[in-house]
């Protein structure tokens, strides 16, 4: 009962009512003309609330499990390297199979694209025994032994193994190592914190393929589309890398996000082996019963092949960027559609830094802000951004109730 007041007062403060989301106003907020003893209440409410927050708050810091789930949750252990990890190779499909397969996800097209390839599905199937098969020895001899009861340090080594070689696996197992970072049903509270530094940083791929697919998607050269650009990617991730570069049409400064080559062809496959292993666990009514891992599989797969339609993306933020017009100091960069397909996505470049990393005294009210963010959009607008960069609006709301990241 407590939580839930506590909800439904944050949510009171913050400008919400039952009918959607009020904007809130500070030359607005008491037009109302609430009455002494409406204002006395919520003083004292507050104050409850506060109080209430305090305590749990220092009740979970007693409590070592409880204090690293809730690291995990705010996200404390998120990798803010930008740089990529050493030596690390990731193991892509590129160039084994044919460039035709569909844009959106259809199982039975992969059931029968892949089931007349067998030779790239085996090719695949080695690349990821290769990977796992070590882990999974040591992982069944430690439980076999109870090492991990015996040597808890040992939980951690485990869980950077696998989170090294999750990186090395590609995008597919980069998404499921994120969500389970945050399932402390899953995990235990010290994998949960190891997994969080999950790495996305990839090492980038050559610049003259990146280039290649820009003229090729664009159909002009770069030189056309861009007066200057980046020689080599300022950063790389699992799905692509990005150049900052100069529109020669208008001089705006832009980023340039390529698609990495491979990306689909692997996704693809990944899916189509994830959802066989689905499919046989059926035969097993204990597991079944349990989850239903094809439905969840399907839905993820089709969430996953929209991430990779860059088209979707660029109209996601233009319709982003006009809801969240409406609140004042959030900006969304402009996105330019005629410089944008499939594989490749132009946006407005903007200098800035993450909330994990700044110094500066202001961070607290971003976090609430970015609370306010989020409401507008689940609440009014009905239209959720659910980019990975916007994860810090979910850990604004988490360190509302919970305290400063």
């Amino acid at each position: 009962m407590k939580v839930r007041q506590a909800t439904l007062l944050s949510l009171t403060l913050l400008g919400t009512t039952t009918s959607g989301f009020m904007i809130p106003n500070p030359s607005r907020v008491w037009s109302t003309h609430p009455s002494t003893t409406t204002a006395r209440y919520m003083s004292t409410a507050t104050k409850d609330t506060s109080a209430m927050i305090a305590e749990m708050r220092a009740e979970m810091a007693q409590n070592e499990e409880a204090n690293l789930i809730m690291q995990a949750l705010r996200g404390q252990n998120l990798n803010d390297d930008d740089s990529a990890v050493a030596g690390l190779v990731m193991q892509l499909i590129d160039g084994e199979v044919e460039d035709t397969l569909p844009y959106n996800y259809d199982y039975q097209f992969l059931e029968n694209y892949f089931g007349s390839r067998p030779g790239t599905v085996l090719r695949r199937f080695i690349q990821l025994t290769s990977v796992l098969g070590d882990f999974v020895i040591k992982f069944v001899l430690d439980r076999l032994f109870k090492r991990l009861e015996k040597n808890p340090d040992l939980e951690i080594q485990r869980a950077a193994e696998l989170r090294d070689k999750i990186t090395s696996l590609g995008p597919f197992y980069i998404k499921i190592g994120q969500a389970l970072s945050i399932r402390p049903d899953i995990l235990s509270p010290r994998s949960m914190v190891e997994l969080q530094k999950l790495c996305d940083k990839v090492p980038s791929f050559d610049s003259k393929i990146a280039f290649a697919t820009i003229e090729r998607e664009l159909g002009q050269t770069v030189e056309e589309a861009f007066s200057e650009i980046t020689p080599e990617p300022v950063a790389a991730a699992s799905l692509g890398q990005v150049y900052k570069a100069k529109l020669r049409e208008t001089g705006d400064i832009v980023a340039v996000k390529v698609q990495r080559p491979g990306v689909l062809e692997t996704v693809s496959l990944d899916l189509y082996l994830a959802r066989k292993i689905g499919t046989f666990a059926r035969n097993f009514p204990a597991l079944v019963d349990r989850i239903d891992a094809v439905a969840l599989l399907d839905e993820f797969a089709t969430r996953f092949y929209q991430e990779l339609d860059y088209n979707l993306e660029c109209e996601n933020g233009i319709r982003i960027k006009d809801y969240m017009s409406v609140l004042p100091m959030v900006k969304i960069p402009e996105n330019y559609p005629q410089y944008t397909s499939r594989r490749v996505h132009v946006a407005e470049w903007v200098d800035g830094e993450k909330l994990s990393q700044s110094t500066a005294d202001d961070v607290g009210a971003l976090v609430n802000l970015g609370v306010i963010t989020y409401l507008t959009q689940l609440l009014e607008s009905g239209f959720f951004h659910a980019d990975p960069q916007y994860v810090y609006d979910f850990v604004g709301l988490l360190s509302f109730f919970f305290g400063p990241i």
